[in-house]
């Protein structure tokens, strides 16, 4: 099973970071932290309009409101965007989220951006803007280049820390199954709910890998004294992990299956798909879907009459 197949978008991060959000600020922002008071913290609607008031949406990741403890400004945001790796366009989109943050709800903002892959740990990045020789805009946003962190200083600060340091520098890292065992004991031995320490298994999972043989030793080690508070809770997460990956990957080959045969059977019965209707059918999203359109097109007489068509698109 593939770590990948646990953890299979950024959104996982997102929650995390977003239940978790004062220990992830005094964890790699303490200056900022220290400034907040988190008795007020509010998350904002993040659905923001690219052109003011009626153009299309986008949504930030995390937006917080808080209060500050004294001083000026006495309202600030927080905003966190979560980016599997570095990209070019990430600056300029920063900006764009700064600026309609602004606009909405006119307040100053501490903008971050958090990279699973990439990125030089803890510094900035910025955006800049010139015309005819002339910069007239530069703006700076924090930078968190969590792959350049070392594990190592991080994973024994919380679970957290210790969820995050799977995405790390290992280079620091003396034993990985000893170093992964600590990882997993801070986690399920915290105060945190069921959930989050699911989540934050989850993270060590998809990204702490260990082959076979080191995989072996892992349980042999948890099966020991030393970890005997953390041993049911721990084979618990592991096999439902597992049985998560296994079944998900049974579901999504059946929805494959469902969908490739939809496709064949509407080109045999109609002739070749227009794009529109091809990207129709790779929408849907479940298997009692995919269901219904294989019925619909045994009395079908047309695509109209199967609701494929781009003026019925938004009919299911």
């Amino acid at each position: 099973m593939s770590g990948r197949q646990i953890l299979h978008s950024g959104q996982s991060y997102k929650t995390v970071i977003g239940k978790l959000l004062r220990e992830f600020l005094e964890l790699f922002y303490p200056e900022v932290a220290a400034r907040l008071n988190f008795e007020t913290l509010r998350l904002l609607d993040k659905e923001l309009f690219a052109d003011v008031p009626d153009g299309p949406k986008r949504e930030a990741d995390i937006v917080a409101e808080f209060q500050t403890h004294a001083g000026e400004p006495e309202v600030v945001l927080i905003h966190i965007e979560v980016q599997a790796r570095t990209e070019r366009e990430i600056p300029r989109r920063m900006f764009h989220y700064y600026a309609l943050l602004s606009l909405r709800y006119s307040k100053p903002a501490f903008p971050i951006v958090v990279y699973l892959r990439g990125g030089e740990g803890i510094g900035e990045e910025e955006y800049r803007a010139s015309l005819f020789g002339r910069e007239h805009l530069r703006f700076r946003f924090g930078a968190l280049g969590l792959e350049r962190l070392p594990a190592s200083e991080y994973a024994g600060t919380g679970p957290l820390g210790s969820a995050l340091g799977a995405l790390m520098d290992r280079s620091s890292v003396g034993d990985p199954v000893r170093f992964k065992a600590s990882m997993l004991r801070e986690i399920l031995e915290s105060d945190l709910d069921l959930e989050m320490k699911r989540l934050l298994v989850n993270v060590v999972e998809t990204y702490f890998r260990l082959d076979t043989e080191q995989k072996d030793e892992l349980r042999r080690l948890l099966a020991t004294e030393e970890y005997k508070e953390m041993q049911e809770t721990e084979m618990t997460y592991f096999d439902e992990l597992e049985e998560q990956g296994r079944q998900k990957g049974l579901d999504e080959g059946r929805e494959a299956g469902k969908r490739e045969t939809l496709l064949r059977l509407l080109t045999s019965k109609f002739g070749p798909l227009s794009e529109a209707v091809v990207l129709r059918v790779n929408a849907l999203k479940s298997g009692n879907e995919l269901d219904i359109y294989l019925e619909r097109l045994l009395t079908a007489r047309s695509l109209e009459e199967l609701q494929l068509t781009a003026r019925d698109s938004g009919q299911g």
